[in-house]
């Protein structure tokens, strides 16, 4: 494993610098690495959402008297997750904005009607706005599996435009599930 999590002992040293640790009490980095260490597999390990929150900001890390590459043994924990199917839903949703329209935030009205006041072109020359670029783009997604570890989940999606980011503090619209 490229984390060389067999090194840690346990200190704490990761958790008590750790951000998200401050925001979240339940949230001990160094119980995932131990879980992880051991082989252990179980729902906490891997369904928590916690494991998706770590922002890779490299204190832990830095602070880990044994030179542990403690943010290996996250992502690697967090793709084990994913290739598990176990991920988070905004994440799930990301992902699928992705493969329907080349971007994971999509231009939509407002940011169209703003580019037109700015003097620009309605649509800026990405994948969204080729039929071309964006074949490439899923044909790529496929050939990673990208597009397998998000299909079952979350159905086709369509662009709506009167849905809003609000709960997670944007203010423009985004793709709601069609049945």
């Amino acid at each position: 494993m490229p984390s060389n999590i067999e090194r840690c002992y346990q200190c704490g040293q990761c958790t008590s610098v750790c951000p998200m640790g401050e925001q979240e009490q339940t949230y001990k980095i160094r119980k995932f690495l131990q879980m992880e260490k051991l082989g252990i597999e179980n729902e906490e390990s891997i369904m928590t959402p916690f494991i998706f929150y770590c922002t890779t900001c490299y204190r832990c890390q830095d602070n880990c008297p044994q030179g542990v590459n403690i943010v290996d043994g996250v992502l690697e924990i967090r793709a084990n997750a994913v290739h598990e199917g176990k991920m988070l839903d905004a994440h799930r949703k990301v992902a699928q904005m992705l493969m329907d329209y080349g971007h994971a935030v999509p231009n939509n009205t407002a940011g169209r009607e703003k580019r037109l006041q700015l003097g620009l072109a309605e649509m800026p020359s990405t994948a969204q706005g080729s039929d071309e670029h964006l074949d490439e783009i899923r044909t790529l997604l496929h050939l990673t599996g990208f597009d397998k570890l998000i299909a079952d989940e979350i159905p086709d999606m369509k662009v709506n435009e009167s849905l809003t980011l609000t709960q997670a503090g944007f203010d423009q619209p985004i793709a709601e599930e069609t049945a």
